[in-house]
Formats: structure tokens, sequence, C-alpha cells
């Protein structure tokens, strides 16, 4: 989770934007939950003796939690990763259009199918009472890996597309 925030603020310096401001500010809560648990007591009971009154459930607002937070971060063109290092490279090479796009496409493709296998391995894992967090140790590293390599190529290029003048 610190890891998270950290990119996040990372990102924020690089692109301000409010769904960046938003995420930023809903990890921080994240992060200070959990080391001041202690101090914030009363208000989780608060939320247990609401949740107990109304007959809502917490599962609930954990559902409703990620509505608004996928709602907040879902964005067209920014949802891809490496969409700006994409548009870069089909600007500075112009003959290269359909296989620059082809190879982001695939990069994409295997990244998703990887972190889908993983994510079924790792269900399984803990369905079977394994060691699961071993099988989503290595996903979760390649997943930040790639989220920094995003951030960092964002850095380089300048966040867009925009050929050399000369």
């Amino acid at each position: 989770m610190l890891i998270a925030t950290t990119t996040t603020i990372l990102d924020v310096v690089i692109n301000p934007s409010l769904i960046g401001i938003t995420t930023l500010a809903i990890s921080t809560l994240g992060v200070n939950a959990i080391f001041f648990r202690r101090e914030l007591d009363g208000f989780f009971n608060t939320i247990a003796n609401f949740s107990q009154r109304y007959k809502i459930t917490s599962s609930a607002f954990t559902l409703f939690g990620t509505f608004l937070l996928l709602d907040a971060l879902s964005t067209p063109v920014q949802a891809q990763f490496f969409q700006n290092a994409e548009t870069w490279m089909t600007s500075q090479f112009t003959g290269a259009d359909t296989a620059i796009t082809l190879s982001f496409n695939v990069l994409r493709g295997l990244f998703i199918l990887y972190l889908g296998i993983s994510l079924v391995r790792v269900v399984q894992a803990a369905r079977q009472d394994e060691d699961w967090q071993n099988l989503a140790r290595t996903p979760m590293i390649i997943l930040i890996a790639v989220t920094m390599g995003d951030i960092l190529a964002n850095l380089i290029i300048g966040g867009g597309g925009g050929g050399g003048g000369g």
C-alpha cells in the first residue's frame, strides 16, 4: 500500500489530474488507517454500529467503494498502459505505424493473460489452503514494474506525441 501511494504521488507530480489527486487521497487515507489503527478505533466502531443498526454489511461498503474508485479511475485512452509511448513511437517512426501498434497490443495482451493466469493460480492455492502469498508475490512485482515503467516512459517522452522540430 505504501508503494502504491508513493507511485501515486509520483504520478500526480508528473501528470496532475483530478483522478490522480482522488487516487492519492484514497490511498493516503488507506495508509493512515493502517498505521493509525489504534487512534481510529472509535471511527471504526462508529462505522460498525452504523452497519449493525441499518443492516448494511461491510461487503456492501466494499462494493460501493470499489464502484466509486473504478468510476473515478476509468478513462478511455489512459486505461491502456504505454499508450503515450505508443503514440510517441508512432509519430517518430511514421512508416512503421502498424508494426508499432501490433507490438504494443501484443505486449498488452501477454501482460493481461499473465495476470489472469496468475490470479487463477493464486485463487486456487488459497482455496486449497496452500501458500498463495508466494504465488502472488511475482505477479505483484511485475505489475508494479510495468506501472513504474509506464510512469517513467511518460516522464521521458513528455506524455505524448509530437515529432521533433527539425
